[in-house]
């Protein structure tokens, strides 16, 4: 696995305590990022909303591309959608539950690539100040066996697994910008190789960092952008390139309480993914 990912957005009243210079507060409120946290494409974003407000979202997205094996080529196909809910115990306690479903398919049929699965991951992120500088800490986590995360996309593990810190600041009225560190994680794995032999399999860690923008060009319109890098030392299949660079960008529209919203993964590398979503609020 080391493909593509995507997925999600939401939304509900802002709400909190205003001191120095006001809350980010972006408009139509701010999406859902594709972990199920409140934020902009993969970057959770500090902020405050209504005590025991809930949204609800829906992502959706299909990658298509092809690989090279053994000197044949295989086209593969992958269909991913995303659903999550979010609640707010308080106003700067957001929870959260995301359900990631896949399937992805090869033409002709390449054995280990072809799965259909289910993924469900938990998040928690609370919102702090301190000075004029609006920061969140949080995590998410889906349970996955050793097969599930050989079968897995390393974009879908960077965004299921993770702890993170961000901080926000709103640069002018309509424009904000976001810091953004974390760090992802699998398990120590035990692979049975039969005949009574198996491999272990160290856990292995991601560090991750990223910079977002957010612009808002009208009441409830805005267009955002993150670059992230990660490195990926502890991966094989990486070792060649440790470091991996990927920009993202989208827009949304919509209200306070109902968006639509448009994202393109790794716009930067000439076939970007597409992702389209729309969230509620209540």
């Amino acid at each position: 696995s080391g493909q593509v990912l995507e997925a999600l957005p939401d939304s509900g009243e802002m709400a909190g305590p205003v001191s120095g210079r006001a809350v980010i507060e972006r408009a139509g409120g701010p999406g859902t990022t594709l972990s199920g946290s409140a934020g902009l494409i993969t970057i959770p974003s500090p902020g405050y909303k209504k005590e025991h407000s809930v949204g609800v979202s829906f992502k959706t997205s299909t990658v298509k591309n092809d690989m090279a094996v053994g000197g044949q080529i295989y086209s593969v196909e992958k269909d991913e959608h995303l659903m999550g809910i979010r609640y707010n115990a308080r106003p700067n306690l957001e929870l959260s539950v995301n359900n990631l479903r896949y399937e992805r398919t090869s033409k002709p049929l390449l054995t280990g690539v072809d799965t259909e699965k289910d993924h469900l991951a938990v998040g928690m992120k609370y919102t702090a100040r301190q000075d004029e500088t609006d920061f969140c800490i949080g995590f998410n986590f889906a349970p996955m066996s050793s097969k599930e995360m050989n079968l897995a996309d390393i974009e879908q593990i960077e965004n299921m697994r993770q702890v993170y810190v961000t901080m926000g600041e709103k640069i002018s009225d309509n424009f904000s910008g976001f810091l953004n560190l974390s760090s992802v994680f699998t398990n120590n794995q035990e692979i049975d190789l039969g005949n009574g032999f198996t491999q272990k399999i160290n856990r292995k860690d991601i560090v991750m960092g990223g910079v977002g923008l957010e612009y808002n060009l009208a009441k409830g319109a805005s267009v955002f952008g993150e670059a992230k890098f990660g490195n990926y030392r502890d991966f094989d299949y990486f070792k060649k390139d440790s470091v991996r660079h990927r920009i993202h960008a989208g827009a949304r529209v919509g209200t306070e309480n109902a968006q639509l919203e448009l994202i393109g993964l790794n716009v930067t590398d000439g076939d970007p993914t597409f992702v389209i979503g729309g969230s509620f609020g209540f």
